[in-house]
């Protein structure tokens, strides 16, 4: 028997219903919800699980709606019309830093942003132009050549958060250039074996820059940390210290991080972050359990970031130290948190990672493994809202344009600590669709 397959009228039916629901959700939980006013909020807070699961409920309906209004072919012939300009536009406004030329509470003209980003005004005009329909900035008179340019809440967003111009320029601009390649590297390196390859020398990234025509480097952690000249030089890993940060704000990390271990039970022990960044997740943890003493470790270019952000008062508690987590683990710590690392290594260089540790471990010495995980495996009952599903489907091709790797099921993560060494004991092992989080505790058993 065939499936019913819904019509316009059912999804209008459903998108009413879901619109009501969650709009009765937001106001009872008094969370304003935003409009496309400049002055707006730029995003929902407080939202419960059950609300962003209607939220996401609703997003499907109406991508449904958009698919069945346009008809298969049209929806294809769009969506493919207006991808690459729609990224290509956003990609530049954001490299030019469009989002400061226009005052908040105001309206630049073409003129005063052309100056701003240092474009010519023509170019400033036709991106724009094409912006402007996907509600990136508006105008002040639309059609009229006396026009000016002022914001609208999306626009706005990307000016007061730099964590979201951040997280635009690293999935735009770093890791973007890479996935138009993947045809093409796929057709190279992997057709006709009976798996992708694992070879970091033969990922999309590798191939885009063979050539050198955009730098010599050997990955794309190689491209973040080196690429540009003198003060530019190195000016990704700084955006994607600030991307980190924001992504761990918006997943809410620091929560998961203090709700992943008894902190308050294990009293004073030593705790290693590593790759821990700027500290910010850690700077959290000390000041909610005053008996832990942390050690940041990252590359040296984090450095600066670690010292502006670490309290004076928390100094003596939390430290920064330069690692390569890929070298010898040189300080004997309770516990290792790897928070975010291992999702963006393939199988073999997660291994390593993990192995590195071997050196510094003692009986019941513990690493504590929190990460985000796309692909939840089999779920019971309903499958999960394809909109949230997209979100580790959409980081699977990413990792494969850059590591030739790919988005983990939970069970997975067993094989990897499995792989690594068979002392490594998995004592607890938690993940949570709707946080996107996976939390693993692994012991070390001589």
């Amino acid at each position: 028997m065939a499936d019913t397959q819904p019509t316009l009228s059912d999804l209008a039916a459903k998108i009413t219903e879901l619109s009501e629901t969650f709009t009765r959700h937001l106001r009872e939980n008094d969370v304003q919800p935003p409009t496309f006013a400049a002055n707006s909020p730029i995003s929902y807070s407080k939202l419960t699980p059950e609300m962003f699961y209607i939220r996401q409920m609703l997003a499907d309906a109406l991508m449904d709606m958009w698919y069945l209004t346009q008809g298969p072919s049209e929806s294809i012939f769009n969506y493919v019309h207006t991808c690459m300009p729609d990224a290509a536009a956003l990609n530049i406004m954001n490299y030019f830093d469009f989002w400061s030329a226009v005052p908040l509470d105001g309206s630049a003209s073409y003129a005063d942003i052309a100056k701003h980003t240092s474009l010519p005004q023509d170019v400033v005009e036709r991106v724009l132009a094409h912006a402007t329909t996907l509600r990136l900035f508006s105008e002040t008179e639309p059609g009229k050549s006396t026009s000016r340019i002022q914001h609208t809440s999306r626009s706005a967003a990307l000016a007061r958060s730099p964590g979201l111009k951040a997280l635009v320029s690293t999935i735009l601009d770093d890791a973007g250039p890479p996935m138009m390649v993947m045809n093409q590297a796929l057709e190279k390196y992997s057709c006709g074996k009976p798996a992708l390859t694992k070879d970091m020398s033969e990922t999309s990234f590798a191939l885009l820059h063979s050539g050198g025509a955009f730098g010599n480097f050997a990955n794309s952690w190689d491209f973040i940390e080196n690429d540009g000249e003198g003060e530019k030089k190195g000016w990704r890993q700084r955006n994607f210290v600030e991307f980190m940060r924001y992504l761990k704000e918006i997943f809410h990390l620091e929560k998961a991080v203090l709700d992943s271990y008894d902190w308050k039970a294990a009293g004073k022990i030593t705790v290693v972050d590593l790759g821990g960044s700027g500290g910010h997740d850690d700077i959290a943890l000390a000041q909610a359990f005053p008996d832990l003493t942390i050690t940041v470790q990252d590359l040296p270019e984090v450095k600066p970031t670690f010292e502006a952000t670490v309290p004076a008062d928390l100094k003596s508690r939390v430290s920064f130290m330069e690692h390569d987590f890929f070298k010898p683990q040189p300080v004997q710590a309770d516990i290792y948190m790897l928070k975010l690392i291992l999702h963006d290594w393939p199988d073999h260089e997660s291994v390593q990672i993990l192995q590195a540790l071997r050196p510094a471990l003692k009986p019941g010495s513990r690493v504590l493994f929190i990460d985000y995980v796309g692909k939840q495996g089999e779920t019971e009952g309903s499958p999960l809202p394809r909109s949230i599903q997209q979100m580790g489907t959409a980081t699977d091709l990413r990792m494969m344009a850059l590591f030739n790797a790919k988005e983990r099921p939970v069970e997975a993560w067993r094989d990897i600590f499995r792989a690594a060494d068979e002392r490594f004991e998995i004592v607890r092992l938690e993940a949570n669709p709707l946080t996107f989080f996976v939390v693993i505790e692994a012991v070390w058993r001589e």
